[in-house]
Order: structure tokens, then C-alpha cells, then sequence
């Protein structure tokens, strides 16, 4: 009974304070439920917005009651967050469990301070067996450390004083390892901003970083542990281009994962994209399929990690030469309500994939519906002004950028501006490229583009003038540094292949 006086005694002390939760507010409609629909229907984008809609049309974010009336807004948010309602289908068995462990660990801690040991004790032993089981090391460590004040200073039982104390000293060893691994992958991953390009330096840290936590494997068998240590294990592969390397990885991960009641299929999603990548360049396209398989199943259409999922499911169709299916899979996520919610460098990877639909289907690779057809094509020269992030990376995205560039005015047989764009390219080669580092396979297709022109836009010359040059980039494996597939949004043999369909066209397309 101890414990429900004090809960009751707790409440009766605030009774008379209002709940500020959105929709409880007695004078209905109010201005914070306006707020809250505006935002979610999608009619304010910025602060400014806001201000100007409350407050007048001559106010800014800065105006001091704006600002005052969106903080107020903000902490009503925050008590709404310990009111969802778990038990809508959008939420899963993890994130029921995982809501409930971390909404009764803050409860148990406020209480605590409050004053209500015996009410937060209780709450502590109720949660700490689901928290256990769903791997929640924080608040294991929280809870553990009330149960362990419990037999130390309440009840005599020095047995249970010492599971509390192994369980505290489990989980601090669990979240040291969690924080160092934590640590070491972020340190690694700063390195990529907007840039795609191999960083050598970044393939050596994550190797020594790899081999660092391989030591501490046998320490801890900590879910988030080890999912750091193998993402960091994925990089030290990835970054050397070694796919065979990197699918073990994945696998092992996949594997060691899928046991885990606290992993979520995000989580497994962050191996299988990665496990496609490395399927497709080694043209292992039937544990391609399955990866596509799963990861169709495993995303919320809409979500971040789904659209990145698609991205490479997008590019596996392409070098698999299934154009067909690829055209499928680009609309269904280019026509997604949350396509305008991308960052800007994101929604240029979708540019990208745009230009390549589009190449294939003026070359009549990708079939369309009457209602498609009638849609506006794509202009050539608007590749480069959509996407003005990647055309500045001179190792990265700007590559794949001039190449389709370069072939769609082969194709429409404008070949005073191929003749500038190939020569442009060759420079951009000499100048970017060189031909013994990882960008050797784009050094050999630009150079053999550029020998189109002096073929005189012949097909049979320009084969002849470039055969040694793509005989030596056909040795060489496609590359990629965790993302440098990307430069191969296409394998350069098959672009190459429509490039010279594209000179044997006899008709002149305007």
C-alpha cells in the first residue's frame, strides 16, 4: 500500500494543474490545436510561416510572442509524448515494448526524486525484466541502480543486492563498449558530407577501428554494441571495394541480428542494402533478388530508409537490364507524397536515375502508357541545373552527371554539342582522373567517349580507335567506397553499348 499512497498523494498535490496535452484544453478550439493541425497537414514549412500566420504578416520567427507561444506549444508536445497511444497499428511489438520501457524508467526516476521510493522501486521491477529482454541498456543501468537502493537500504536480501549489483555492472560495461563503438563509427562516417568519392584515409580508420573492437567482442554480447561494430566491419570492406568481403560481413550481421527481439528492421535494412550493393557488382543477381525481396517488406513506403532502399533496388534493375522494372520501382518512389520532403542532395540522386529513365526510354528501352508519353521530355540541358551539389564534386556524382549528359545529345545527334561535351570531358579526365586510382574505370569510358569525335562519329571507327581502353577497363572490377557504386549507376559496358546504338541510328531526331 505504501507504493499507491504515494502515487495518490503525488497526484493530489497537482491535481488542480491543468494537463497541458494538446486537445484537453477547455476552451475549444484554441490556437496550440490550430498549430498542431496546421503542421500536420503540411501548411506551415517555416517559422517565419508561423509568425506571420498567428501574428500578422509584418512579424518574424523572432517576434517575442511568437516566441513565447511556440515554446508554450513545444512542452505541450513533450506531455503528449506520454500519452500515444501505442495500440494503433503503426506501431510494432518493439516499439510498443521499447515505449513503455522508457516512459516507466522516467516515471520511476521522477518518483524517485519526488520522494516515492517504494512506488518507484516497484515500477523498476516491472520494467526491468521487458528491458532485459529488448536489450535497452540505459535504462537497464537506471533501473538496476533502484532495485540495487531497494535491497541495500529497504529489505535485508543481500542475494538480490548482489543480482542488482551484477546487472549494474553489466550494463555499464555494455553501454563503455556501446559509447566507444558509437564513438569510433561516427568518427568515421564525418567524413562524408556531400562528396561520394573514395577516401583512402577513411578505408585504413575503419580497418583499425574494426580490428580495435574485434578484441572486445567476447566482453559483451550488447545488441547496439555489436551493430556499430559491424557497420564500422561493412566500412573497412566497403571502402577497399572488396564485395566479397563485405557480403560475409553483411550475412554475419543479418544473422546475428535477426535473433535479437530489440533489433528492428531498420536496423537489418542497414546490412541488406549494403548486401545488395556487393550482389549486384559481383553480378550475384540471385542473392540480389532476395535482398530486394526483404527490403521491399522490411521499409515504410515514404520513410528515409525506404527511399534509400529503393535507390539501390533502382540501380540493381539497371545493371541487371531489367529497364523495365527499374522504370517501375524510379515512379513509385518519384511520385511518393514524401519525395518533396528529401534533402536537396537526395533528391538529386533521384535527378540522376531520372536522366538515365529517360535516355532509355528515347532509345526505346523502357516501354510507356499513351499517358506517359504525352508528358514532357527530358531536356538535356537541365541536368546539369538540377543538380548543382553533385556537379561541383569533381570525384563524385558529377561524373555519371556529364556521361549521360554526353549520350543523350549522341542520341538526339546534336553532335556539335557532343563535340564540346566530349571535349570537355577529356579535360575533365585528364584534370580529375587518374588512371591508377580508384576512378580508373571512369578515366577509361571518358577517354574512349572522347574518341568518338575523332571517329568522326563513326561507330565502326570509334570501336576500333577505343577497344585496347575498354578491354583494360573491363579487367577492373566496378568500385565504390561504401556509396561510390553510384558512379556506375550504369556499368560503363552497357552505356558504352548504347552509345554506339545511338551513332548507328540513321534517323535525325529534333
Amino acid at each position: 500500500m505504501k507504493a499507491l499512497r504515494e502515487l495518490v498523494d503525488i497526484v493530489t498535490k497537482h491535481k488542480k494543474k491543468q494537463m497541458e496535452v494538446i486537445g484537453l484544453d477547455k476552451d475549444s478550439p484554441n490556437r496550440y490545436d490550430e498549430f498542431y493541425d496546421l503542421l500536420v497537414t503540411e501548411q506551415l514549412s517555416t517559422e517565419q510561416d508561423a509568425a506571420q500566420h498567428f501574428f500578422g504578416k509584418d512579424k518574424s520567427a523572432s517576434f517575442t510572442q511568437y516566441r513565447n507561444f511556440r515554446n508554450k506549444f513545444f512542452r505541450r508536445l513533450v506531455n503528449a509524448v506520454f500519452l500515444l497511444d501505442v495500440k494503433k497499428p503503426m506501431f510494432n511489438e518493439l516499439q510498443t515494448a521499447m515505449y513503455h520501457i522508457r516512459k516507466n524508467t522516467a516515471a520511476a526516476g521522477i518518483l524517485a526524486a519526488k520522494g516515492a521510493t517504494h512506488a518507484a522501486i516497484e515500477l523498476a521491477e516491472k520494467t526491468i525484466k521487458p528491458a532485459i529482454q529488448y536489450e535497452a541498456t540505459t535504462e537497464i543501468l537506471e533501473l538496476a541502480r533502484l532495485i540495487k537502493f531497494k535491497y541495500a537500504f529497504l529489505t535485508d536480501n543481500h542475494e538480490k543486492h548482489l543480482e542488482a549489483q551484477a546487472i549494474v555492472d553489466k550494463s555499464l560495461l555494455d553501454l563503455n563498449l556501446l559509447v566507444k563503438a558509437e564513438s569510433l563509427y561516427y568518427d568515421i562516417t564525418k567524413h562524408y558530407t556531400t562528396s561520394r568519392s573514395t577516401k583512402p584515409k577513411v578505408a585504413a580508420l575503419a580497418e583499425k577501428y574494426k580490428r580495435e573492437l574485434e578484441k572486445e567482442l567476447t566482453k559483451s554480447e550488447s545488441f547496439k554494441f555489436r551493430y556499430f561494430y559491424f557497420l564500422i566491419a561493412k566500412l573497412s570492406y566497403t571502402t577497399r571495394n572488396d564485395y566479397r568481403g563485405s557480403m560475409k560481413v553483411c550475412r554475419e550481421a543479418i544473422s546475428d541480428l535477426k535473433r535479437r527481439k530489440a533489433a528492428p528492421p531498420s536496423v537489418i535494412a542497414a546490412f541488406l542494402r549494403p548486401l545488395l550493393v556487393a550482389a549486384t557488382m559481383l553480378k550475384q543477381f540471385d542473392e540480389a533478388e532476395s535482398a530486394v525481396a526483404e527490403l521491399t517488406s522490411s521499409n515504410v513506403p515514404g520513410a528515409h530508409n525506404w527511399y534509400k532502399s529503393m535507390e539501390l533496388i533502382v540501380l540493381f534493375r539497371l545493371h541487371q537490364q531489367n529497364y523495365q522494372e527499374a522504370y517501375r520501382v524510379f515512379k513509385q518512389a518519384r511520385n511518393h507524397k514524401r519525395f518533396s520532403h528529401l534533402s536537396a542532395a537526395n533528391k538529386e540522386q533521384w535527378y540522376l536515375f531520372e536522366a538515365y529513365v529517360h535516355l532509355l526510354i528515347a532509345m526505346g528501352k523502357i516501354k510507356r502508357s499513351e499517358a506517359e508519353e504525352k508528358r514532357l521530355k527530358l531536356r538535356p540541358a537541365r541536368l546539369l541545373n538540377q543538380m548543382p551539389l553533385f556537379s561541383k564534386d569533381k570525384r563524385g556524382l558529377n561524373i555519371p552527371i556529364l556521361i549521360v549528359h554526353a549520350i543523350y545529345l549522341l542520341h538526339l545527334r546534336r553532335y556539335e554539342e557532343a563535340y564540346d561535351r566530349m571535349q570537355a570531358l577529356e579535360k575533365y579526365a585528364d584534370r580529375h582522373l587518374k588512371a591508377a586510382d580508384d576512378s580508373f574505370r571512369s578515366y577509361c569510358f571518358i577517354k574512349a567517349l572522347s574518341k568518338i569525335p575523332a571517329s568522326d562519329f563513326n561507330p565502326e571507327a570509334a570501336q576500333q580507335a577505343t577497344a585496347d581502353m575498354l578491354r583494360e577497363m573491363g579487367a577492373q572490377p566496378l568500385q565504390f567506397a561504401d556509396t561510390q557504386y553510384e558512379l556506375e549507376y550504369m556499368p560503363y559496358e552497357h552505356l558504352w553499348a548504347l552509345a554506339m546504338e545511338a551513332l548507328m541510328r540513321s534517323d535525325r531526331i529534333i
